[in-house]
């Protein structure tokens, strides 16, 4: 599955070099969680089904993750037919974040304990 673009050419994909500072930090924003919910998938299915573990795919619905590996993304991607890479994830320019901006209609849930 190589028809992502990744990088610089992902980040021109996304946005309008007029709109966005080079500088200003990207926050990835993951959709798995949903798209399970959507699918009727647990954790451990999707795990079997890609062949990725199961503590990796937590972390991914919690958005927990320092490091982000495109081959994980497309095992996933892989085993829920996924095509289009926005369906997993999107990306929030900080500024967006900060100035109370949300291109996207993401719903932020603050409370640590919902």
């Amino acid at each position: 599955m190589s028809n992502y673009i990744n990088g610089e050419d992902a980040l021109k994909a996304l946005f309008n070099n007029n709109e966005v500072d080079p500088h200003d930090p990207i926050h990835i924003i993951f959709h798995l969680k949903a798209r399970m919910k959507e699918r009727g998938l647990t954790q451990q299915q999707l795990a079997e089904m890609s062949g990725v573990r199961q503590a990796t795919i937590s972390q991914l619905c919690r958005g927990n993750v320092e490091r982000l590996h495109i081959p994980t993304l497309e095992k996933i991607a892989a085993a829920m037919n996924i095509t289009d890479i926005t369906q997993l994830l999107s990306f929030l320019p900080e500024s967006e974040i900060m100035s109370g901006g949300n291109p996207y209609d993401i719903v932020f849930n603050n409370d640590k304990n919902a």
